[in-house]
């Protein structure tokens, strides 16, 4: 089950993604936004199912994985992040948002790097400060 934080991370994702310009067409998790629709949960894409995917145009995609501070250290968020830009880089206006606690800001910039995808332009990372993110004890 995931937790409080990790579904407040993935609801600013889905804005993120709204922002850009693309349809919500799954989503895995409680979307914290009044008034909407329940999304189904997202296929599997290579080897892992996202948290979010969302549509522009029929023909671009925009992938949106949270993770949590602790997430970033194990070996299923290294292939995660592989498949889903895998399918990214497909088009140039892909998106691959990842969503992580403002904390986890070097962590996740060492993994990119460690991956060879530091400098991708259709990688974007939303930064939650730690102070708006819920407590889990606050459940």
């Amino acid at each position: 089950m995931a937790s409080e934080q990790h579904n407040f991370i993935v609801s600013a994702i889905a804005r993120k993604i709204r922002q850009y310009g693309f349809r919500i067409i799954y989503l895995d998790g409680k979307y914290q936004d009044v008034d909407t629709k329940k999304f189904y949960i997202p296929p599997q894409i290579i080897n892992h199912r996202p948290d979010v995917i969302g549509e522009k145009e029929g023909i671009f995609f925009c992938i949106g994985e949270a993770k949590t501070k602790n997430d970033l250290f194990n070996e299923r968020t290294k292939n995660q992040i592989i498949d889903f830009f895998a399918i990214v880089r497909l088009n140039y206006r892909n998106r691959l948002i990842v969503g992580i606690p403002l904390n986890a800001k070097k962590d996740l910039e060492n993994l990119l790097l460690e991956l060879g995808l530091e400098h991708k332009r259709q990688i974007k990372v939303i930064y939650i400060p730690e102070e708006l993110l819920p407590h889990e004890e606050e459940i």
